[in-house]
């Protein structure tokens, strides 16, 4: 392989690579936004009663922010153990072949 033949396919991986992140970036935003409009949602309908109002009352606030800071500790937790997990469905996937 001649020298520009590999500088075209080093080109070509690193616009492919671009994509790849192009695209990644997309989804996780799109992810992201899924999950605050579900979680607006959730919180929302699970914490506020009373419509008379303009303002939350104490309790819907508190509950408010109790929805929220559970949901981010679950998703935290998860996002944490994720990784773990598929360490070890990959090595034990070595093992059956």
């Amino acid at each position: 392989m001649d020298a520009a033949a590999a500088a075209t396919a080093a080109g070509d991986d690193e616009q492919d690579q671009a994509r790849l992140d192009a695209i990644a970036d997309g989804l996780q935003t799109r992810d992201a936004m899924r999950l605050y409009n579900w979680l607006s949602h959730r919180c929302f309908s699970d914490c506020v009663v009373s419509f008379y109002r303009r303002a939350l009352g104490k309790r819907e606030e508190e509950c408010v922010r109790s929805c929220v800071r559970k949901y981010l500790l679950l998703s935290t937790a998860t996002a944490a153990r994720f990784p773990h997990l598929a360490d070890s469905s990959s090595s034990s996937a070595a093992f059956d072949d």
